[in-house]
Order: structure tokens, then sequence, then C-alpha cells
């Protein structure tokens, strides 16, 4: 009807009246009890957008009630609510006179620029003329004095031509001054109009990327198109939907779903970045692509680079990449002859590394150049260049599964390769900037992941390293040379107090940070030895292995006299894993020839004593490196689990708490039987001061209780007291760790008892927040014999509560705690509480159709 209505040429009083009544009557159905009603109003209004009428304060307010209806509870209808924002952007009535684009800064620009032009055209106030909004009806006071009373009989004087002429000059400058404000006016308005439609779609877009992380694959997908189309009308808000998209690339692909929300991710950044205009040349086209690859590393967090990585390898190993546009990004990173700025350099080397994810060959080609630019005077003067230049060159020789995956397998170079010696220089270069830790990490990983020999370079590396810091702090200032001549008056000033102070105070904290980067190089390189020593392994398992497998096939007699000569000669593979675990264990830190069993004592020695070794700086990268030897031998790490978890509970560093954390997460997966014992210590983190540490101890003992590393003794109830943190990131991480811990054999239940005693004992814990958590862990249970066993916990607890104010009693308050079973009815009840003590309840009401709650066995004993 209102399509019919609108091609009418009526444009009478009830021709009007009857469109205002049927917008009237749908946008009341927005609000209908039934979720289908709702979602087929939102259809119609997807019609009436197609319609030649715009109808623009209609569309407006719908699209108001499309951004409310994002939230509804039901999927089909935030499904077309998305859908359509997106038609209504794509249909909006803005396109007059500057285009289709609905850049809010672009507007806000044009409005400011109008409101400036009718400043300046409007007249000062109190100055008469024409120009106002309305005309000046006011009579001045001056005209009606005494004297102009007087004078009012007289005739007018005649006026001159030239008077007349400046007459109605002015008269006309008049009349345009006041049609440009007309019209300025107008034009404001119309801005004012967009600007509120921009700022509509910009709210809306800050819940549909909430929406990406919807369970409803269908939902997900029309969220990502909604932030394609609004890509190409120049949103800023989309941006973060499209960057938040990313994350979508680890969606499982178990199902149809699944890798349908992956193909159509692929699909849509396809379209925004890897296709170019038809006009363009191919090479133009290749500059285009290379740009917006570079373009997607600005400012992106470390989790986006590693969806990011894991995008560009899938498109690559798809063959969506062209060979000339990796070509073009090499011409980025490797350009001489002028000047580039950081950012572009980085991005292409970023994007270079992850393409070689997918094809290690990308990066084997083009070593020369890598160690011409990351690892020459470009790396040294940017040490982030530097840093991802290293990681590219890890993909030379893939691992894990990566490794599997690679057609192409390298060999690894001798140590006296450039690649290698450079990589080892790199370490070696003065700073004292943070980003030298970044770089030295990912030098070692390449050399471990490059080298033939990488124990043995590394070895040189520390000695070097460790010559260079020892020997400087023993070289007394004197015997230092000056590095440029002195004068004869120079010679004669002798320093000052606080010059000498602040030479001590500077060499000192040069001595520290020196100190610091050996002890970081000390504890990675015990981390990848024993990385090597597992790689190690399995390849000798493979080579067997293979061997078996190229052997003829031999009849049980022969197959008895082989087995019998691998035992008398051979190697087995128990002997190899064996000899493993023993130079892991007692050669590493305690062999008479070991190198790092030098830094062990030093390393504990540091870390005991603080206040000597006050540095903040020495003491982050002594308590990291002395974790990562606890991670190497069981002995080291008994000897010095006390220490690091002293340092974990009273360090007033978060980074170093944090850092120990995730220590004894290693440590419960490397030697569980010591950690076993000491987890309580990791739970108090939970209740950390610092929300990063609070954060990382959540992440850490999630994956060890999903992965089943750590017994839970009760303590889940400290992971559930974060249902209720003030940060929303960890509220949500707890939320994700009950739903995984559901799906695990009734686990939630399992442990309910001792989750509810913990969070409903002393008292700590405010009523609704202790109200919320034991409704949403009632969620997961879903068994009728379990929801009994449930109700069964909460009168016993019922009967052993006495306070007037007690939580167990409260929870009876709300009406939704206990389910009868999956299709049965809730129970009801409200209590009456007396200012000094509880009295008995006063009215009660139960209604159950299938079983008898033992909650109510409760009730019945309180009263």
């Amino acid at each position: 009807m209102v399509g019919y209505l609108s091609k009418q040429d009526e444009r009478s009083e009830n021709h009007k009246s009857q469109l205002n009544a049927f917008f009237d009557v749908l946008e009341e159905r927005f609000l209908d009890i039934n979720p289908y009603c709702r979602c087929r109003t939102l259809q119609v209004y997807m019609r009436l957008c197609d319609l030649a009428q715009k109808f623009p304060k209609r569309r407006q307010k719908a699209a108001e009630l499309a951004c409310r209806s994002l939230e509804d509870k039901s999927s089909n209808v935030r499904r077309n609510a998305i859908k359509l924002l997106g038609t209504l952007i794509k249909t909006h009535p803005f396109t007059v006179m500057h285009g289709a684009q609905l850049s809010r800064k672009e507007w806000q620009a044009r409005l400011d620029m109008v409101q400036e032009e009718l400043d300046s055209l409007k007249p000062p106030p109190g100055v008469p003329g024409f120009g106002g909004d309305q005309a000046n009806t006011t009579v001045d006071n001056e005209l009606l004095d005494e004297a102009t009373q007087l004078g009012s009989p007289q005739k007018p004087t005649q006026m001159t031509e030239e008077e007349k002429v400046a007459a109605i000059k002015k008269a006309q400058e008049e009349a345009a001054t006041s049609e440009a404000i007309e019209k300025l006016t107008l034009t404001r308005r119309y801005y004012n109009e967009a600007l509120k439609f921009i700022d509509v779609i910009h709210d809306a877009t800050t819940t549909i990327c909430q929406l990406l992380g919807s369970r409803n694959k269908s939902e997900v997908i029309e969220a990502m198109d909604f932030f394609e189309v609004g890509d190409a009308y120049n949103i800023e808000q989309n941006k973060v939907g499209i960057r938040r998209m990313l994350r979508l690339i680890w969606t499982k692909g178990n199902s149809d779903e699944g890798k349908g929300v992956q193909t159509h991710l692929i699909e849509c950044y396809r379209r925004l970045f890897f296709e170019a205009p038809d006009s363009f040349s191919p090479n133009d086209s290749a500059i285009y692509i290379a740009r917006n690859m570079i373009s997607l590393t600005f400012g992106a967090t470390p989790a986006e680079l590693t969806s990011l990585e894991q995008l560009l390898a899938t498109m690559m190993k798809g063959g969506m990449i062209p060979e000339v546009v990796i070509s073009k990004l090499w011409q980025v990173y490797g350009v001489q002859k002028r000047e580039i700025s950081r950012t572009q350099r980085r991005g292409a080397i970023i994007v270079l590394g992850m393409l070689a994810t997918a094809n290690p060959e990308i990066v084997v080609g083009e070593m020369e150049t890598m160690l011409r630019t990351g690892l020459g005077l470009h790396g040294r003067n940017d040490l982030q260049l530097a840093k991802f230049t290293c990681i590219a060159l890890r993909r030379i020789n893939p691992s894990g599964r990566q490794s599997k995956d690679s057609p192409v397998k390298f060999s690894r170079l001798p140590n006296d390769h450039a690649v290698s010696v450079r990589l080892a220089a790199i370490t070696e270069v003065p700073s004292d900037s943070k980003e030298w830790y970044g770089v030295a990490e990912q030098a070692i990983n390449a050399i471990y992941a490059i080298s033939k020999h990488p124990d043995t370079l590394c070895s040189d590396l520390i000695r070097r390293k460790a010559r260079q810091v020892f020997g400087q702090s023993r070289t007394p200032p004197s015997s230092q040379p000056s590095s440029r001549p002195t004068s004869r008056d120079e010679t004669k000033v002798a320093p000052t107090a606080d010059q000498t102070v602040t030479q001590g105070e500077k060499k000192k904290r040069d001595n520290a940070i020196a100190l610091s980067q050996l002890l970081f190089i000390v504890g990675h390189v015990a981390i990848k030895q024993i990385v090597h020593l597992e790689l190690c392994e399995l390849d000798f398992k493979r080579r067997k292995q293979e061997k078996e497998k190229a052997a003829p096939a031999k009849n049980d007699k022969d197959k008895e006299d082989a087995d019998e000569l691998d035992l008398i000669g051979g190697t087995t593979e128990d002997d190899f894993t064996e000899a493993m675990a023993h130079i892991r264990e007692r050669e590493l830190l305690y062999g008479p020839n070991s190198l790092l069993a030098v830094f062990g004592p030093l390393v504990s020695e540091i870390c005991a004593n603080n206040t000597t070794y006050a540095d903040k700086g020495l003491q982050a990268a002594a308590t990291l490196c002395l974790a990562k030897l606890m991670c190497v031998s069981a002995e080291y790490c008994e000897a010095n689990l006390p220490l690091l978890i002293t340092i974990m509970e009273r360090s007033p560093n978060a980074t170093v708490r944090s850092n120990a954390v995730i220590a004894l997460g290693d440590m419960a997966v490397c030697f569980n039987h010591l950690i076993d014992e000491n987890t309580d210590f990791l739970y108090r983190r939970l209740a950390d001061d610092d929300a990063s540490v609070k954060r990382t101890c959540l992440m850490t003992l999630t994956f060890l209780i999903l992965a089943g590393q750590v017994k839970v003794k009760g303590q889940l109830g400290e992971m559930a007291k974060c249902l209720e943190d003030e940060d929303r990131r960890i509220a949500d991480l707890a939320r994700m760790f009950f739903t995984e811990l559901s799906t695990k054999d009734n686990a939630v239940y399992n442990h309910f008892v001792d989750m509810f005693s913990l969070l409903s004992a002393g008292g700590k814990m405010e009523e609704e927040s202790f109200r919320r958590i034991v409704k949403f862990l009632l969620g997961f249970v879903e068994k009728v014999c379990d929801a009994l066993m449930v109700g069964q916990v909460i009168t016993n607890a019922l009967t052993r509560t006495n306070t007037p104010n007690s939580w167990p009693r409260s929870l009876l308050h709300d009406s939704t705690v206990v389910r009868l079973s999956d299709n049965g009815t809730m129970l009801h009840m409200r209590w009456a509480f007396c200012s000094i003590r509880m009295k008995r309840l006063q009215s009660w009401c139960l209604k159950a159709t299938e079983l008898f709650n033992p909650l109510l066995k409760g009730v019945i004993y309180l009263c």
C-alpha cells in the first residue's frame, strides 16, 4: 500500500495522512511480540528502500529502529536488521550534492564551512538591517522620540538619481544576501540530517562488531557483508569491523557452516583489498594490491597479525596472490635509492614473511636483499625492521604443522654462512631500547630454524656477550681513551660532584642493561635448545621409520635377527629418548662443560637479592631467565620453585608477575608433579590488583584445565568470581572458560558443590553478583537428576544458614535459579526478611508439573 500510494501524483492531506498511518503501523510492528512479525517488518522496510520516493524522515526512524533491533533476542531479527541497515546505506538520499560517500569527517567539515558562511552573512547582533532569519518587526524607541515626531509632518526630500541607484543596489544586495542565507540554511539542515544518519550507522557498527562472534553463522556472514558495504561508502567506524573480521579465519571448519564462514571471509577480503579497478593496467593493479596488503599491517595488534598471517597463507595456497604482487613487495622492502617510510618497509617484510609460511621459496630467493636491508644498515637503525626480517628468515624451514604442509625441504645453513653470521651479529648491536629484546628473540629463533649447528653458534654468541658485559664492568674508567682529543682548557676543568654522580648513575644503568640483555639471551637459548633436542629426537625417529619402510620385506626369522642386532649394536628409539632426557636434565644446567651451567647460580642470586640488584629491567630479565632455565631441568626447577613463587606473590612489577604466572603454566606441562602441589599460588593471582596479571592468569588456567594438565581441587570458585569482574575482557574470558568446560562430561555440575561453598563463604561478595554467578552456572546443569542434586545442595546450605541476609537464602528470591526439568516449570518463591532476624516464610508459591523438587524440602524445613 505504501508503494502504491508513493507512486500516485496526488499530494493531498488525505494522501499524506494515509502514508503516515501506514508507516506508524510498520514502526509499531518493530516491537511485536512475535519474532516472525518483527522479521517481516524489517523485510518490508527493505522493499520500501527501493522506492523512488525516499521518505527521509521515515528512513531516519527506520535506521534507529533497525539499530535497536540488533539487540533482539532472535537471531533472525538481528540478521534482517543488519540487512536493512545495509540497504539503507546503499539507498541513502544524501547523494545529490557530494556523491554517495558517508565519511563523517567530511560531512562535519562541510557543516562547519556552511556555518561559517552563515555567520559571515548575518549582521552582528544589534545592527539594524536585513539578513536575519526573520524580518525585524520591532520598532526602535529612538524613532518615537520628540524630535522625530515633530519632524514627521514635513514632506520627504526628493532623492537624486545617484541616491536612487544606491538604494536599488542596496535593496538588490539585501535580497541576494537573504536568498543566500536561505539557501545556506537549507544546506545546513541537509548536512545535519546526513550526520544524524551517519551517527546511527556508527552506533550500529559497534553492535555489529559484537555480532561477528555469534554462533549463528548466517548472522556472521550478514555482518561481514555489512562491513563490505560500509567500506564502499567510506564509513570510518567500519574499519574496526573489517579488522575484527580477521579472527573469523580461525572458525572451526568441521561443518559446512564453518567452512562457509572462512570462505566468505576470504571472498570479502579479496574484494576489499585484492581487486584493483578495471581501468588499471597490470602493473598499476599489482602496485595497488601491494599497497593494500601493506596497509593491513598498519596499527595491527599481535593477535590481528597472527590472524592476518593465517588469512594470507590460505590465500597464497589458493593461488589468489599473483607473483607480480610479491615482486612489488620486495621492491618496497629493498629500495635503496630513495627514502620511504619505515612503516611501509616494515609492512612489506611482514606480509612477505606471512606469505612465506605457505611458500618458503619466497624468502629463499631474496636472501641477499634481506642481508642488505633488514640485517644491514636499515635494520640497525630500525630494530622493528630487523625483527620482522628475522621472522621472515625463520620461514625458510617451517616447524610443526607448517613443516608437514611444506612441499619443499631446505637443508640447514652452515654456521659460517653469511645469514647465520649476520643473525648472530644483529643481537650484538648496542642499544638501550626495549625493542632490542624482540630482535634478539627472533634472531635466536631464526638461528635455531636455519642453522646446522645452532648450539655452537649461540654458545659463541653468549661468550662474546659475557666478555663484553663482565670485561667492561672490570675496566676502570681511566683506562678508556677518549673518543676525541681534549683541549688544554678542558683538561683544567675538574668534574663537579653532580656530574660525577650523573656519570656514575649512567654507568650503573648501562651495566644493568647489558647484563639484562645477556640474561635474556641465556634464557631464550636454553628454551630453544630444549626444542632443538626434541626436533633431533623426532628427526631420528622419522629417519628410522623411513629406513624401515625403504628396506625390502623380510620373513619372520630375518626380523628377529635384525631386532637382536639392534639390541646388540644399534640404537633403539628408547635409547635415543633416554639420551635426550639425560642431556636435558643433567648436562645443560649441571654438566661440567656446559656454558648454561655458569648462569644458573648467577640468575638465582640476582632474583633472590632484589634490593642489591634493584634495577627494574634487570629484575624482569633475571626472572624471565630463571623461569626459562627452570623449564629445562626438574632438579633446577624444584630448587628454585619457592623463589619463583615468592617473586610471583611479592614483586611490585606487574610484568614480572605475569611472566611468573606464564612460567608456572609451562612448568605444569613439563614437570606436573612439582607444580600440582602449588596450584593454589596460581589461583591467587586471579585476585591480583593489576588487570593484566589477572587476565594472564585466567588464560593460563583456562589452557591448563581444559587440556587436563592440572587437577581441579575446588578452586573453580575463584574462576567463577571472574564472571563479575569489572574488566569486561576478564568476564568474557571466564564465560568462555565455563562454556568450554561444560562440554566435558558434566564438569560444571561435578564441581558445583565446591564452587557454591567457596562463593557463599565469608560474605565478601555482593548479593547481586553472587546471584548472577550461580544463575549462570546453573544454566549448564541440564539433566533432571543433576538438577535434583543441585537442589539438595542448596537445601543443605539453607539448613546450615541462620543469618538474615545470607546469600543461599537470597537465592530463593530469584525465580530462575532451579529448574525442575527441561520442560518443567520454574520454582517461584518470595521471602520476607525481618530487620533483626529471619522470620518464618510468610508466603510461598510453588507450581510443579513433573517432579517434586528437593528444594521444597528446605522450604518446609524452614517453615
